[in-house]
């Protein structure tokens, strides 16, 4: 299991979140749907270690690798799309192989060797994600992963998505702004309140038909 116990952080007299609980099973996709500025960011960060809690405890993830999507995708601005993407491999046998395979999946083969100031931001996007799989990590944050991204390619690569994670050992854990796109990937959803955060309602999608769970989601979130 991972997760955290009694969270607790501050700014001053605004918390963003106290007393916080969640629990992730282990290998499964997991989405929080909560407003901006509810604090998912924050949790994000002090769950990879990026930021420290006032208060409260992280757990299962000590020993693990951790990868972590950021809104902002953090490419190496000399180095080109390759180079980005091989620069987290660390085994150098299976490395050319592995890349290849990243750059068909995010739709960007052809574009090995171009550098980050000559791609849209869509296609930065694409190469932050291609990076993360890439490192085969054991926990995966995602922070508004395909924001940015146009419908159709959006939906061709969260397919690409499921497919690679179908087979794979890994927790994602991520967030989104949009609905149908939780329901598109998670086994798991969480509908976070207002700061400060807590879970308002999660919801297990397995088994159950897209348009309910929507629907439900729908009712349940906050603007």
């Amino acid at each position: 299991m991972i997760g955290v116990k009694g969270l607790k952080k501050c700014y001053g007299p605004h918390c963003v979140f106290d007393g916080l609980d969640m629990i992730f099973d282990e290998g499964q996709i997991h989405c929080l749907l909560a407003p901006s500025g509810a604090g998912k960011t924050t949790l994000f960060n002090i769950m990879s270690g990026l930021e420290k809690a006032d208060e409260g405890q992280i757990y299962g993830t000590a020993g693990k690798k951790v990868a972590y999507v950021f809104q902002e995708d953090r490419l190496i601005e000399w180095k080109t799309v390759e180079e980005n993407i091989r620069f987290v491999v660390e085994d150098e046998a299976d490395k050319e192989g592995r890349v290849e395979e990243m750059l068909r999946s995010v739709k960007l083969n052809g574009y090995e060797n171009h550098y980050p100031k000559e791609l849209s931001g869509g296609m930065r996007q694409r190469v932050s994600l291609a990076r993360a799989f890439v490192y085969r990590p054991d926990i995966l944050f995602m922070d508004e992963p395909f924001k940015g991204l146009d419908r159709i390619l959006k939906e061709d690569i969260i397919q690409d998505f499921n497919r690679y994670f179908s087979d794979r050992s890994v927790t994602v854990i991520m967030t989104t702004h949009d609905i149908s796109e939780a329901v598109a990937v998670a086994d798991q959803i969480y509908v976070m309140t207002r700061r400060p955060m807590q879970v308002k309602m999660a919801v297990g999608t397995t088994g159950l038909a897209k348009d309910a769970v929507e629907a439900l989601l729908l009712d349940n979130l906050e603007e």
